[in-house]
């Protein structure tokens, strides 16, 4: 059998598909890398920043970072009045294999006789259970700084104009606009997950869970589509190895 054989055009089709699967599975394989090193950032980043002390809301309401992910999962305590009025609804939520509902309220506040508002997710309940109120008055609350969330590939989009009362995600900036009273109150670019308050003593709305600080099985996915690859190789040699053993019983045969 001479190398002509396999330029036939079954044997190119044969070729081209084997490099294309291990092309496609190495790229996946190097996906999965660089989402591990996108998990492990993440990782050094939430610790340090769920390990530094509790302070004021305050601390960090009147200077902001210019990248606020500097004090994502940062905990604040702040003291102020939750407005039900305003209140948002989040669905498609899940916890402990469990479908429902979480709640997003403002909590108005002031510093230094300046009015401010912050949206408080106060926590989840499973579908067809009343979500419970905010208590009345001013309360003290121990959160959980978080950005918005973002819309992931394939979920649904809230409309982008008009008052929200049900949404998918929660969008800080989409939702300031009907989050402020008036002109003079600013509404904070974060909101807050409820870890604690005194004035909340029901079991529900459940705390929102706190983040996996694992690295997830990013490494062993990359493990896998680098064996795939290795197979589809296994398989192009084996093809081979059996075309030129039947071309040579079939030489000895017509000898």
């Amino acid at each position: 059998m001479t190398l002509r054989h396999f330029l036939r055009p079954k044997w190119l089709l044969t070729h081209l598909l084997v490099i294309f699967l291990v092309a496609l599975m190495m790229s996946l394989s190097m996906w999965q890398f660089r989402r591990l090193d996108e998990r492990k950032t993440f990782n050094v980043g939430l610790r340090a920043n769920t390990t530094q002390a509790i302070v004021p809301i305050k601390d960090l309401a009147l200077s902001l970072p210019s990248d606020l992910n500097d004090i994502q999962w940062r905990r604040v305590v702040v003291r102020g009045t939750f407005r039900p009025s305003a209140e948002v609804t989040i669905f498609n939520r899940s916890q402990d294999g469990t479908a429902g509902v979480d709640a997003a309220t403002p909590l108005d506040f002031a510093i230094d006789g300046k009015n401010y508002a912050v949206i408080v997710d106060r926590g989840f309940v499973p579908l067809a259970t009343p979500m419970p109120k905010p208590p009345s008055g001013e309360v003290e609350v121990l959160g959980r700084i978080r950005l918005s969330q973002e819309r992931r590939v394939g979920s649904l989009s809230d409309a982008a104009t008009g008052v929200l009362t049900e949404v998918q995600h929660l969008d800080v900036k989409r939702l300031s606009g009907q989050t402020q009273m008036n002109a003079q109150q600013t509404v904070l670019p974060y909101y807050l997950d409820l870890l604690e308050s005194p004035q909340i003593t029901s079991g529900l709305p459940a705390q929102v869970t706190d983040p996996k600080t694992d690295n997830g099985a990013h490494l062993s996915y990359a493990i896998q589509w680098i064996l795939f690859s290795l197979c589809a190789v296994a398989a192009w040699v084996i093809l081979v190895k059996r075309a030129m053993r039947a071309s040579k019983l079939t030489s000895t045969d017509a000898a």
